[in-house]
């Protein structure tokens, strides 16, 4: 009779560790991180490296040229950067032509949204939480751990291709090519689940400190959920390497609840230039483009 007690004390302990991880918040653990360019490349050397691969990208991708709607996209962006945790960097935002509902960063301050995507947003700041969590992918140096990675493990070449793209000249015009190959594989941009918490985690706050209605990331992962369950091709690569979107919302409602209550209650949610954003990428009638990079 001695084992039951002990057994029913197991039992107990194992009840209560496996309601701890149940109720442990996901974004705990990027709380209290410290954020700089140290064990990666320099700043000035990734500002060279981002304007390298944009250039690689407008090989592979048609932007939209809209004047107004790119001046809107980045009125956005720009009240975002300014309160993220890289304001300092020279924040560029484009529109890539493409049905798809996709948006990606890749290094430097340059962040890039579908015009699929901005179709399916029903508020500015559903953009805005989109926007933002690209930001989190740069100020959390996420596309530098990927090249960091990608040194140490792939490969003199990419080792060679980066520097090319750094020094520029003959050698930034043969690492062109390679430079486009990964590009085009969308490797910079490829992230592990957990860097998608942490991007999820930087946008969340990201867009309370811009004063937008933090409901609206919420409601964008709400919105990808129903794509996903009604269009799945829609999405194009997304799933693959995000979290599902029902887990996404209830992060971020979870992290509301925990630590920013109020904020889905106050702040912006919609404009009227937003409406306008609208009928412009209706009207615009964005086609297929050939990269597919993740975010």
């Amino acid at each position: 009779m001695h084992g039951l007690p002990r057994m029913l004390a197991v039992a107990v302990v194992g009840a209560l560790f496996i309601n701890g991880l149940a109720e442990a918040n996901p974004y705990d653990k990027f709380r209290n991180r410290a954020y700089s360019n140290k064990g990666y490349l320099s700043e000035e050397d990734e500002l060279k490296l981002a304007d390298q691969v944009h250039q690689e990208l407008l090989k592979q991708a048609r932007l939209i040229e809209d004047r107004s709607l790119n001046e809107y996209v980045s009125s956005v962006g720009q009240r975002l950067a300014r309160s993220s945790g890289r304001p300092n960097l020279p924040w560029r935002f484009y529109i890539v032509d493409d049905k798809s509902i996709n948006a990606f960063a890749t290094l430097g301050g340059h962040v890039y949204v579908h015009s699929g995507l901005l179709a399916a947003t029903r508020s500015e700041s559903q953009l805005a939480s989109v926007l933002g969590h690209e930001i989190g992918h740069i100020v959390g140096r996420h596309g530098l751990e990927n090249v960091k990675r990608a040194q140490k493990y792939q490969l003199g070449a990419l080792g060679a291709t980066v520097l090319g793209a750094i020094l520029g000249g003959q050698q930034g015009a043969r690492a062109g090519e390679a430079l486009g190959n990964l590009v085009a594989g969308g490797y910079l941009m490829k992230h592990s689940r957990d860097a998608e918490r942490e991007a999820d985690f930087l946008g969340l706050y990201n867009l309370k400190d811009a004063g937008y209605n933090t409901s609206g990331m919420v409601e964008m992962f709400q919105t990808l959920q129903e794509v996903s369950a009604n269009s799945p091709n829609a999405l194009g690569g997304i799933l693959a390497s995000h979290p599902p979107p029902a887990e996404r919302a209830a992060n971020t409602r979870r992290e509301i609840d925990d630590h920013l209550r109020g904020s889905d209650r106050r702040g912006v949610s919609n404009t009227d230039d937003f409406q306008r954003l609208k009928s412009g990428v209706t009207s615009s009638s964005p086609t297929r483009s050939r990269v597919r990079p993740r975010n």
